[in-house]
C-alpha cells in the first residue's frame, strides 16, 4: 500500500487546496472516506480524482500494479489524497484482504463504497464457455455482493454510509453480445 498526502491542486493559472474546489460553494467531502474498485482509467479514474478533489480521502485498487503506481504519482501530483492496493476483485481473498486494508487505513470506518469494478466477454452468449460465464458473473455480481457485506461494518461505522454500484447501458439498451454482463448490471 502506498500513501500520498492532501496538497494543492494545479486549476488553470490557480493553485487551490485540494478539497476546496466545491467550498465555496458549501458542498465538501472533508473528513469522508471512499473506496473506488477497478480500472484506473475512465469512469473509475474519474470517480478517484472527483472523490478526492472535493476533500475525501480515497482508496483505490486494481489488479495491474503499474498501471495504480502511474495513477499514484498522478493523483499525488495533483495533491490528492489517495491510497492504493493492488487486488483482483475476482478473488474472495484478495478482497478479504482489501477490506482489511481500507479498514486499517481509515480506522475502521468508510463512508463510500464505489463497485466499480466489471468486465465483459464481447460474444454473443452461446459462445460463452463456463470459465468465460464464471469470469463475467464472479467480477460484476459476486464480487459487488462480497464487497457491500465486507464493508458493511465499516458504513455503519461511519454513521453516513453509501454504496454506488456502477451498472451498464448494456442494462437499458439491447446489446447482441455480452447478455451475460446486462444479467448482472441491468438496474
Amino acid at each position: 500500500m502506498k500513501s500520498i498526502d492532501q496538497g494543492e491542486i494545479k486549476m488553470g493559472d490557480n493553485m487551490v487546496q485540494a478539497g476546496s474546489r466545491c467550498r465555496d460553494d458549501g458542498w465538501s467531502l472533508l473528513g469522508m472516506t471512499a473506496l473506488v474498485t477497478g480500472r484506473t482509467q475512465g469512469i473509475g479514474h474519474a470517480f478517484v480524482e472527483e472523490l478526492a478533489g472535493l476533500g475525501a480521502r480515497v482508496h483505490t485498487c486494481l489488479r495491474n500494479e503499474a498501471n495504480l503506481n502511474a495513477c499514484l504519482h498522478d493523483w499525488e501530483m495533483k495533491g490528492f489524497q489517495v491510497t492504493v492496493s493492488v487486488c483482483d476483485v475476482m478473488s474472495r481473498g484478495e478482497r478479504v484482504k482489501l477490506m482489511d486494508t481500507v479498514s486499517s487505513v481509515f480506522s475502521r470506518r468508510l463512508n463510500i463504497l464505489i463497485n466499480n469494478a466489471g468486465t465483459n466477454i464481447w460474444k454473443p452468449t452461446v459462445d460463452y464457455t463456463a470459465e468465460e460465464f464464471s469470469i463475467v458473473m464472479t467480477t460484476n455480481l459476486e464480487s459487488a455482493y462480497h464487497l457491500c457485506q465486507l464493508a458493511h461494518p465499516l458504513l455503519k461505522a461511519s454513521g453516513v454510509g453509501s454504496i454506488v454500484c456502477i451498472s451498464s447501458i448494456a442494462g437499458v439498451v439491447a446489446l447482441n453480445v455480452g447478455s451475460i454482463m446486462v444479467q448482472v448490471k441491468e438496474q
